[in-house]
Formats: structure tokens, C-alpha cells, sequence
């Protein structure tokens, strides 16, 4: 059977995908050894489930990357990830949930909401679009995310409570780092790794100084656990 064909956002900042969830996905598929192919797809909703990422793979088309993931790992004959086989494993399952719900939300008020992330995606939309339609575009991107943030509640609160709640998140993920093994997953990286690292990185990278992004940048275990990450699971010279 042919490798699976995993569907991204395209490359930037330095990272393979802009997409967290992308990201997760490739860094576990790269961690277990997994060969499959890159396509870079910027329009999510051709995916099956109208979100990136997404695989295509034995005429089977699946989105979710933890499904994916349970997928990948079922047919490899490999433990399931995802699996809760104690306190531990409970413990960087929440916490992930947590980075996938609510920090991913707060990512996307810095990304589109924020003066600096609006004015980076206007960019971005002008290199990708017909200049006839970039400023279109931007502008319903824009406005998109500001409506659904609105929708789940976080711009709701102003820019100064998003940025604490942000910082709090980010202030516990390096204490956990520094006190534990270096991993979240105990002596070596678990899936809850790959999925915080992949909501985080973006962050790290962007060239947008926001508040949280200004914060993540600042946490020494925090920076060395992402390089680890980068060296284990990524050619670390910058993607195009």
C-alpha cells in the first residue's frame, strides 16, 4: 500500500505547516518513524471534515489529527497514543486538551485579532491571492475569526485578561518542564508533547511580537523543550 498523503497548510516561519494541529501530527508521524508524503493545501475546506490537517491514504480520506493519529498507529500494529494507561498519561491528556481548547483560541486572537497578527495575515493573503482580491480576503479572514472567537467566549474578555490567561497557560507548561523529565510524557515525548508543541511553536517562530508570544519566547524550559523537538522530529534549517 502506498504511503498516507498528509494535507497541510503550506510552510512558514520556519516551520513545516502553520497549522498546531498540522504540526502535532507531523512531529509524531516523524518521531515514530513513519514515512508518508507532504501536500501543501491552504484551503481547509476541501478537507473531508472542512479542517486542517487531513490524510489521504488506501482511497480512505480522513480528517482530525488525533483520529489520524489513531489510525496511523492501529495500522502499524503500535500502541495507541491517545491510550490512558495511568495517572500520568491523565494528567498530559488534560493539560493537552487544555493547550487544543483554549490556548489554540487564544493563538488565534494573537493571529487575527491582534493589530500585529491581522497586519502579518494581510501580508500573507497578499503574497498567496490576486492583488485584486488580497485585501477581500484578508478582511472576511479577519473578520471570520473575530466573530468565532467571540462565539467560544475569549474575545469576549479584553486584549489585557486574553494575555494573562495566555502567560498562565504558558507559566505552567515550563513549570512542568523544568520540574519534571523534560518531557510531559515522563522520560521521553508523548503525544501531549507534540500537541502542546504544536500550539506553542507557532509562537516561537512568527515574527509578530504579541503578549503571549513575547512571554512563550521568554521561558527557558519552554525554548529548550521546542529545540529538542525541532532536533528529534525536523530537519532544524528553515522551512521555505
Amino acid at each position: 500500500m502506498s504511503e498516507p498523503v498528509i494535507f497541510t497548510f503550506s510552510p512558514r516561519w520556519g516551520l513545516p505547516s502553520t497549522g498546531p494541529f498540522a504540526l502535532k501530527l507531523l512531529a509524531w508521524l516523524n518521531h515514530a518513524g513513519i514515512t508518508y508524503t507532504q501536500a501543501h493545501e491552504d484551503r481547509a475546506e476541501k478537507g473531508p471534515l472542512g479542517k486542517s490537517p487531513w490524510m489521504e491514504h488506501g482511497g480512505q480520506r480522513m480528517g482530525d489529527s488525533d483520529a489520524i493519529i489513531g489510525h496511523l498507529a492501529n495500522a502499524q500494529g503500535m500502541d495507541d497514543p491517545r491510550a490512558l494507561n495511568s495517572a500520568d498519561d491523565a494528567r498530559a491528556d488534560a493539560m493537552k486538551i487544555a493547550f487544543e481548547e483554549r490556548f489554540h483560541q487564544i493563538l488565534e486572537w494573537e493571529l487575527f485579532v491582534h493589530p500585529e497578527g491581522a497586519a502579518e495575515m494581510r501580508r500573507i493573503v497578499g503574497e498567496l491571492a490576486p492583488p485584486v482580491l488580497a485585501g477581500l480576503i484578508a478582511t472576511r479572514m479577519i473578520r471570520h475569526f473575530t466573530r468565532q472567537l467571540h462565539a467560544r467566549g475569549i474575545a469576549r474578555l479584553g486584549p489585557q485578561a486574553i494575555a494573562d490567561l495566555g502567560r498562565r497557560q504558558l507559566d505552567g507548561l515550563e513549570l512542568c518542564l523544568a520540574t519534571g523529565d523534560g518531557w510531559l510524557g515522563g522520560n521521553s515525548p508523548a503525544l501531549a508533547d507534540f500537541a502542546i508543541w504544536g500550539q506553542v511553536a507557532p509562537m516561537l517562530h512568527w515574527p509578530m511580537r504579541g503578549p503571549v508570544a513575547s512571554h512563550a519566547r521568554a521561558l527557558p524550559a519552554v525554548a529548550d523543550w521546542h529545540a529538542r523537538i525541532m532536533a528529534a522530529c525536523f530537519d532544524t534549517r528553515a522551512a521555505a
